[in-house]
């Protein structure tokens, strides 16, 4: 793009888009995310769309990059912090979870949610299943577990999670916390 297009530029960049496309797929599902939707929730014309994206497609495809990035950051930092303490990764894991900063569970359930039509977002998401449960193996690793061990541990944690989401489990931030000590016991062994 010249410095004279960029200059002509909408307000609204890519990520604009993007986080306007998430919540759309969040709140009606992949149905809802169509072009007009997103211009009439931006307060901007369909043409704006262009600036960033060549198609309808492009856009599912960057959402769908966006969700695998970002949604899932979160679990590898915990591994690639200094001084590897399989406890303090797990409970930096936790925190992910509490605090959903990092992650988003209503994002994430969107994106199965949108797998269920779409086979291209099916293996994105078993692939990054498959990340996250890498990252909780390598924590019990870290924690003094091997093998097969480690790795059905990482499932069991990570299977545990997804379901509680996909049920739909509502309970007050300090419910959680208060049953924490008794989940990490028996989902660490510890």
């Amino acid at each position: 793009m010249t410095a004279k297009a960029k200059a002509k530029a909408p307000s609204i960049g890519r990520q604009g888009w993007l986080d306007a496309a998430r919540a759309i797929l969040i709140r009606e599902g992949v149905a809802g995310v169509k072009v007009d939707r997103i211009a009439r929730r931006l307060k901007v014309t369909r043409g704006g769309f262009y600036w960033f994206f060549d198609s309808h497609r492009q856009l599912l495809d960057a959402l769908l990059a966006d969700w695998e990035e970002r949604n899932t950051e979160g679990f590898k930092s915990v591994v690639r912090q200094p001084g590897r303490n399989g406890m303090a990764e797990f409970r930096a894991l936790v925190d992910v979870w509490l605090n959903e900063k990092s992650y988003s569970p209503a994002w994430d359930a969107a994106v199965r949610d949108w797998a269920r039509v779409s086979g291209k977002v099916a293996n994105a998401v078993r692939r990054t299943d498959d990340i996250r449960i890498e990252v909780l193996r390598q924590v019990f690793i870290d924690l003094g577990y091997e093998g097969q061990e480690a790795f059905v541990r990482a499932r069991i944690c990570y299977f545990h999670q997804v379901g509680y989401y996909a049920l739909g489990v509502r309970e007050s931030r300090e419910e959680r916390l208060r049953l924490m000590p008794l989940y990490t016991r028996v989902l660490t062994g510890r």
